[in-house]
């Protein structure tokens, strides 16, 4: 259970980005629309066989692969506990289906299943680099703020992921809505969905570049 108080000090984070937001899903009925909305959002992304397989490229399933790129979606980084985490590791490597099966399962029984709330960063006009770019800052403030207080967080952009595939296809906007429902403001839209709570287990450092790979001169 999160107390009341650390909703009021993450908020105050927002303060001079103006055209940023944070909006909080803490009721039972808001957490369950909105475990719905991630776990119908990664369906759509693995049945969408172009989508799945750009996700998948981010995948470093391989030691070299991992070493060669230094980022993207690891084993060590996704929480498991010690003895899976080693299991998982002396298995042959995953391939792109049994990473979806895998993928679709941890959010449908762990990942919207422990989450203690939701929240959304929002923008103003989330297609403005600038407004993209301050919502960053705001989540690199919410992210130490909480990791200081011993709180997890996880982005959840299966939404606005497939929000952007039905713009760029001229899809149904099934996901657009729904994100427009759970923001319940016309004057925002939603730029990052996470999930937030006291974690069970301690993931491993995700992977970095060296400092000097990503300074531009």
């Amino acid at each position: 259970m999160l107390e009341d108080s650390l909703f009021a000090g993450m908020d105050a984070l927002a303060e001079g980005l103006p055209d940023v937001a944070l909006r909080w899903l803490r009721t039972p009925a808001e957490r369950a629309r909105a475990a719905e909305g991630v776990v119908a959002g990664t369906q759509a992304i693995i049945a969408d066989r172009e989508q799945s397989a750009d996700s998948w490229r981010w995948v470093r399933a391989e030691w070299q692969a991992l070493q060669r790129h230094r980022d993207g979606v690891t084993l060590d980084a996704a929480g498991l506990p010690p003895a899976l985490l080693a299991l998982v590791k002396m298995l042959p490597d995953m391939s792109m289906k049994a990473s979806d099966a895998g993928w679709l399962d941890a959010t449908r029984k762990v990942h919207v299943a422990t989450a203690a709330a939701y929240g959304i960063v929002l923008a103003r006009n989330p297609r403005d680099p600038a407004q993209r770019l301050a919502g960053g800052r705001l989540w690199q403030r919410l992210h130490l703020w909480a990791t200081a207080r011993g709180i997890a967080m996880q982005p959840l952009n299966q939404m606005p992921e497939r929000a952007d595939r039905e713009a760029t296809t001229g899809l149904d906007p099934r996901f657009g809505r729904l994100l427009a429902e759970l923001v319940g403001n016309d004057a925002w839209q939603a730029l990052m969905p996470f999930r937030l709570g006291y974690p069970l287990n301690e993931a491993q450092p995700s992977p970095r570049r060296p400092v000097e790979d990503v300074l531009v001169a």
